[in-house]
Parts: structure tokens; sequence; C-alpha cells
């Protein structure tokens, strides 16, 4: 096996790990909303978030009208 497909087997195994240790319901209280969510979706739903906004950020300097 090349060093590509260890890289990717052994990326796949943390993140089985990740998954397995973050199934527990966590309350999230939003706004005026409250729900159980599984940790993994709450990390991961911040860090898609978080993602987002990084990737919409630069593009402020393109918008007519801002400095």
């Amino acid at each position: 096996m090349n060093l590509k497909r260890y890289i990717y087997l052994t990326l796949g195994v943390l993140f089985g790990i990740f998954v397995l240790q973050n199934m527990q319901l966590d309350h999230v209280s939003f706004l005026f909303w409250d729900f159980a969510m599984p940790r993994l979706l709450l990390i991961l739903s911040t860090l898609l978030i978080g993602i987002a906004i990084g990737v919409l950020v630069p593009f402020k300097k393109f918008i007519p009208g801002k400095k």
C-alpha cells in the first residue's frame, strides 16, 4: 500500500473513533428554541458555519460601495 492509502485509512479510523465518542445528546438553547441533538452534529454544524464565514468574509472587498 502506498502512503496516500495509509493516510486515508488513518484518517478514517480517527474519524470513526471521533464519531463513536460523540454520540451523546446535548441540550442546545438558541434564541427561543430548546432542543437536543447529537454532539457530533453540533460540532460539525459549528465547523461548517465557521468555514462558510471564513470563505465569505474575503468577498466583502468585492461588494460595491464597501472599503
